[in-house]
């Protein structure tokens, strides 16, 4: 962990931050970037799926360890920056800081982000918003992401989506495991629901073994088997009785053994 900064130190950029000039600003922001990209390395090393569970966000948010680095004082000056200051290089600079960090006041600049690449988005794919988003996890963060969708990006999306502990995020993947016109993006809403089991999230799962694609037929097997849905014993012979892929066979299989009680 980077050490807490000493307090002259912090005294100094608190009052440039708070008062100095444009370019001053630039600098202490500058000098900041090394301790945020060594905090968000950290992060990176949880597993994504982890950030789903109850308090593991709470407890390894990047923005955390960085405010305990810096101090309330001088953290909360950046976050001052990037909710209030108007446009600029500075107000940008902060909001990058911040969404590197997963902080939800850095929605606004991931937006902006997002934007100003409309027009390149084939050869600069914003993935790393996507991430940011779904790192931050807040009811607005999935509803950034649900204005977002619609670009050849849903794939990412809705990962990042499906990072986030969100009734809202679940809904709306269900929703688009059904009626995404991308199998690929189906697939992956599909592979992103959670418990608890619900009637609609069974019946998608036992259609998708009957009739989805073969990713979809796949995915489907490893959420009965993650959900012990034994109703959907039935969609599972009738899938393994198409006998494709042998990855397929196999996970059915898997599942079969779990709810038969096999495992």
């Amino acid at each position: 962990m980077p050490r807490i900064l000493a307090d002259e130190v912090v005294d100094r950029q608190c009052e440039v931050l708070r008062s100095g000039a444009a370019h001053e600003k630039l600098a202490v922001l500058n000098e900041l970037t090394e301790a945020s990209d060594e905090c968000r390395a950290r992060a990176d090393q949880i597993p994504r799926a982890a950030f789903k569970e109850p308090g593991v966000r709470e407890k390894y948010a990047p923005w955390l360890e960085f405010r305990k680095i810096l101090g309330e004082p001088l953290f909360e000056a950046i976050v001052e920056i990037a909710r209030q200051e108007r446009p600029s290089p500075v107000r940008a600079l902060a909001g990058d800081i911040l969404a590197q960090l997963w902080h939800p006041a850095a929605i606004g600049r991931l937006l902006e982000a997002f934007e100003s690449r409309l027009e390149t988005l084939s050869e600069n794919p914003p993935l790393r918003i996507f991430l940011d988003l779904g790192g931050i996890g807040t009811e607005a963060a999935v509803k950034a992401l649900m204005w977002l969708w619609g670009t050849e990006w849903d794939a990412d999306a809705a990962g990042a989506l499906g990072m986030c502990d969100s009734g809202t995020a679940q809904d709306f993947l269900l929703a688009n495991a059904s009626v995404h016109p991308d199998p690929y993006v189906r697939s992956i809403c599909l592979a992103h629901l959670r418990p608890p089991i619900t009637k609609e999230k069974a019946d998608l799962f036992i259609a998708r073994l009957f009739s989805g694609t073969q990713s979809e037929r796949f995915i489907a097997a490893m959420k009965v088997k993650e959900f012990r849905l034994a109703a959907a014993v039935p969609a599972l012979i009738s899938a393994r009785a198409r006998k494709d892929d042998e990855a397929l066979m196999d996970m059915i299989d898997e599942a079969l053994a779990v709810l038969r009680g096999g495992r």
